[in-house]
């Protein structure tokens, strides 16, 4: 198993619980920067260190270092994730209702929309046009 392999597993068990990087190094007694440098690959993590993040992450040193096929994050993991970012956000909770109805195709699809209207999306230069 590589660096690289225990960082991706490492950032999608993160994202699949809805924390963020700071989020994760606080629950682990680690910093963000160690953090960042794991799910990069660059560093390889200890096992004090693996067996924190496991621990806040709530899976087992096997599923980040891909021992163990029942805590394979699927792609139900990201979208239970979205939910879980929904509902964390007052500003986002009332989407957060309609997603628990909603088909992980439809969040999916949600999402995109919501990412393509985020500030600085458009060039504030540049003029736009919207057609009725």
């Amino acid at each position: 198993m590589t660096n690289q392999e225990v960082g991706d597993r490492i950032r999608h068990f993160r994202k699949a619980k809805g924390l963020n990087q700071d989020e994760l190094a606080e629950l682990a007694l680690l910093n963000r920067v160690t953090i960042a440098k794991y799910e990069s690959g660059k560093v390889e993590p200890g096992a004090r260190a693996l067996s924190r993040i496991a621990d806040a992450l709530d899976v087992t040193v096997d599923a980040l270092l891909c021992r163990d096929d029942d805590q394979t994050p699927t792609d139900e993991d990201d979208v239970w994730a979205l939910r879980e970012q929904l509902r964390r956000d007052p500003n986002m909770r009332i989407l957060f209702s309609t997603a628990t109805r909603a088909t992980p195709e439809h969040i999916r699809a949600a999402a995109a929309m919501l990412k393509a209207l985020e500030p600085n999306t458009f060039p504030e230069d540049e003029p736009q046009e919207f057609s009725e």
